[in-house]
Order: C-alpha cells, then structure tokens, then sequence
C-alpha cells in the first residue's frame, strides 16, 4: 500500500473529505488529491500531522509493507524518531496557483491575476488599497471581466428604470394634485367663476398641471430648476434692529414690533415659495423635453 493509498483509507475512515482534511492542514483539496493520487508526496512536517491526526504511528505512513489493520489495533499512537528509508523520497510540496472562477490548478504560461481592493476611511478621505490578488486562467479572467461587464449594465439598466419610475411618479402626483386644486379655485370661488369661462378653467387647470409635473419632474432629474428653486424660496428681507426704552411701555413696543416682523416675515416666506413654485414652474414648461431626453440618452445618471 503507497502513501497516498494510506492517506485516502485513513481519511475516509475518519469520514472526512479531501477538503476537510486540507482545510485542518491548511492547503487546498488539490493538494491533498495529489498526495492520494501519487503525484506528489508531503513533507515531514506535514507527515508529522498526518500521524497525529489519523492517530497512527509516523513509521507507518512511511512503511509500505505495514498494514491498516494492525496500525489500528495499537493502543497508543507511536511517536519514533524518522528512520533513514532509501527508498522513500519526501519532497516539499509546491502549492500551485488555483483558478478563482474555475477551481483548477492554472499553468504558469496561463497565469494572471487580479488585485484585491477595499476602501479604507481615514479622516475624511477615503483610499483604496489592495489587499492581496486573486489568480485566474486568462480565458477565465476573460470571461470574469464580461460577467462584470453585463452585472454593471444590468445594474445601469435597473437604476434608470427607478429612477425614471420615480421621477414620473413625482411629477404625475404633483400636477393631479394642481389640476384637482386648481379646478376646484376655477369653478367654485364666486369671484373667479365669474370671470373665467368654466372652459378656460379647464385650459388654465392643464396648463398649471403641467408645469408642476414638470417642474417635479426637472427637480428630481436633478437639473438647474432646483438650484432655481431653493434659490427663490430663499428670499427673505433682514429686519432692522429696534432701540427701545427700558420702562414697560418700550418693553410692550418692542414685544409688538417682534410679532410684527414675525407676521411679516411669515408672509414674506409664503409669497417667496409662492414665487419659487409659480417660476420654476415656467421654468420646468420649457426645460422638460430637454431634460427628458438628456436622462434617456444618460439613464437617468444625474437623477437625484
């Protein structure tokens, strides 16, 4: 019986695969399949642990005539000084690069490899660094990068489609919402309904329905009109400062003149987002089929 013969019984005596048996010595299944088939045979540390492993004695691992069946009828696991056998020949186990992709040993002339990265924070920058290689066949590295290729489209392909879900959806919600609200200012505020013919009323409830769709639309597609937005709703005017008296009639003055400015500033703050709403939205009437086509032709890349 060869050593790898013995390797093989003992392992599948112990009911263990040639992967658990690498991973408990700490080299790949390949390894272990060629100390089994004869290809290749392991070194005397590694033999040491073989023996302890397999709780049998070093000098039968190296003993081809000594039987399986002996060695486990021994009590106690022999440990003996390695003797001198011509005939056997230990040589150190090289271990071969493994194919990330497909599991084989690569050939050097088809060896290539791949760096691993992580990204590491420091402070407030971020680096990436590598932190070891991972090896592949050329064809399967080949094949790796396409994979990646068509997962990266597919992800592209995925993001485009909720990003244009969301930007529609924003948009539709917003100008039903106009329209319902605008129609009913149209058709029921008595000074209005007098002026405006309930035709125009529908006409103008459309137009102002699209604008705010379209505005949402350009605010969520991440173009100008929302700088343009924030910007107008921003308005505001700065308040003097007030000098008042130290007695309780200067106290109660200035008491009214801070609800005052507060009002003010309130109603300032509304006609400003009034402003922003009403511009942006001739703004988005103009800019929407522009914006429309630039998120087809990119995918919606810029969206927010």
């Amino acid at each position: 019986m060869t050593l790898g013969q013995k390797i093989k019984k003992l392992r599948t005596d112990k009911g263990l695969t040639q992967k658990d048996l690498a991973d408990q010595l700490h080299v790949t299944f390949q390894t272990v399949s060629k100390w089994e088939s004869g290809t290749n045979e392991p070194d005397i540390a590694t033999l040491k642990e073989l023996s302890k492993l397999f709780g049998c004695s070093f000098d039968y691992l190296l003993n081809d005539e000594e039987a399986v069946e002996e060695e486990k009828q021994e009590p106690e696991v022999v440990v003996k000084e390695v003797p001198v056998v011509k005939e056997t020949i230990i040589v150190h186990q090289n271990e071969a690069h493994v194919c990330a992709r497909c599991g084989k040993d690569i050939p050097e002339d088809e060896l290539v490899s791949e760096d691993i990265t992580k990204k590491e924070r420091h402070g407030r920058t971020t680096r990436t660094v590598s932190v070891g290689q991972t090896y592949y066949h050329k064809k399967c590295l080949e094949v790796v990068k396409k994979e990646r290729e068509e997962a990266a489209r597919q992800a592209r392909i995925a993001k485009a489609s909720s990003d244009a879900k969301k930007c529609f959806g924003w948009g539709i919600a917003g100008g039903a919402v106009a329209l319902v609200v605008s129609l009913l200012v149209f058709l029921l505020v008595p000074s209005i309904k007098e002026v405006v013919h309930p035709g125009l009323a529908v006409l103008y409830s459309a137009i102002i329905s699209y604008g705010i769709f379209a505005m949402l639309y350009c605010i969520i597609s991440g173009s100008y009109i929302g700088e343009v937005f924030v910007w107008c709703a921003g308005l505001s005017i700065k308040f003097p400062g007030l000098i008042f008296s130290w007695d309780l009639e200067g106290f109660a003055w200035l008491i009214a003149m801070k609800i005052l400015f507060a009002i003010l500033g309130f109603l300032i703050g509304v006609l400003a987002l009034l402003f922003a709403i009403v511009f942006s939205a001739a703004l988005g009437t103009v800019s929407f089929p522009f914006v429309l086509i630039h998120n087809i032709r990119t995918d919606y890349e810029d969206a927010l």
